[in-house]
């Protein structure tokens, strides 16, 4: 499994990422929050990721940090939520106000 990336930032988009690790390009779903955490394109980035493999797919997701991470690993563990599900939610708010409407249960918010 891939926990982590560091490389050159080849790419960078609000919802993906290219990260050149050796002449390998990998490619990454990212949401707002870790764009927002990004260096400019050129320079040298470590991005922690969550490898989502089904029969039919091979993803790579990336993060800014494990608690944003934590949160996706959370999301995609509920029913009916998957992880671009999990990406669009983690770019709607932040980390602290989606906790908040976990925990109270406030799920109108999502």
């Amino acid at each position: 499994m891939i926990k982590s990336l560091t490389g050159i930032l080849a790419q960078k988009s609000p919802t993906s990422v290219v990260i050149d690790v050796n002449g390998v390009g990998y490619g990454l779903a990212i949401s707002l929050f870790a764009y927002d955490q990004l260096p400019a394109e050129g320079e040298s980035t470590q991005i922690l990721t969550y490898q989502y493999v089904r029969e039919d797919r091979l993803e790579l997701f990336g993060f800014a940090d494990a608690r944003e991470r934590e949160m996706f690993e959370h999301l995609i563990s509920i029913s009916g939520i998957g992880p671009n599900s999990a990406q669009i939610i983690l770019s709607g708010m932040s980390l602290d106000d989606l906790q908040t409407a976990i925990v109270n249960e406030r799920a109108g918010e999502l």
